[in-house]
């Protein structure tokens, strides 16, 4: 039987970040490992080292710990804005029985979401989740829930095939939003990213052309950039993938 912790990814790491905010510690390599130690963390100033250069990633419990030993907030070592549930989870400081619990799950259903960062609920549940991390926008809801890169596959093809009117309907399941709205906003982007400002499909065959830099921005810009809608029909009320 495999171990829960066997099964996890490590979280996003910035090896730049933690070196920064040692140095404006003044601490060296060997006082970080001992003040994890304190922290119940068990490391090496070799590993802390390994962290720094980008050849080891810390666990979870090491990251945490690590903040906790530079004075600093955990999403600072986390490089790029968060995007999946465990890197919004660690933001907001919470365990994942505590996450689990807030949301009404148990930490065993919390987690297989976590991994396959899939969130799947009904309203109630994901409107809980939406405060306890903060307000999510619905944007960050889609994330979460998986939905991203569907989204960006959707609007790739739509711009590079000029047919809205076959991916309207997808996009518009996807996100649980008024058809109108979605409409008007890929004529609108369409209008901003011509076919020929997006790159063919590269290596297999069936692959997606390549989604023009700041056009996902601008999609979700001319959506009104609404905030999250945990009532809408969107990917999160799929069903759980038994795959």
């Amino acid at each position: 039987m495999t171990h829960a912790q066997e099964q996890d990814a490590p979280p996003p790491f910035d090896p730049a970040a933690a070196r920064a905010a040692r140095n404006v510690m003044a601490l060296t390599p060997e006082r970080v490992a001992a003040t994890l130690a304190s922290y119940g963390v068990n490391a090496f100033p070799r590993d802390v080292r390994a962290w720094e250069d980008g050849t080891l990633a810390p666990s979870e419990a090491e990251l945490v710990g690590l903040a906790s030993a530079l004075a600093v907030p955990v999403e600072r070592l986390m490089g790029d804005a968060p995007t999946s549930l465990m890197s919004r989870r660690l933001r907001a400081g919470m365990s994942r029985a505590d996450i689990g619990r807030k949301v009404g799950m148990s930490e065993a259903t919390w987690t297989r979401l976590e991994r396959t960062n899939t969130w799947r609920a009904d309203e109630r549940r994901t409107e809980a989740l939406v405060k306890v991390l903060g307000g999510l926008s619905h944007r960050e809801l889609v994330e979460v829930s998986g939905g991203g890169p569907e989204l960006s596959g959707h609007l790739a093809r739509c711009l590079a095939d000029g047919r809205r009117t076959a991916h309207l309907g997808p996009i518009t399941e996807l996100l649980g939003a008024r058809r109108r709205k979605v409409g008007e906003a890929l004529e609108a982007l369409a209008a901003e990213f011509p076919p020929d400002t997006v790159k063919p499909a590269e290596g297999a065959e069936g692959a997606d052309p390549e989604l023009p830099d700041g056009a996902l921005d601008r999609f979700w810009s001319h959506l009104g950039n609404p905030p999250a809608d945990p009532f809408a029909p969107a990917v999160w009320r799929r069903p759980p993938s038994r795959g």
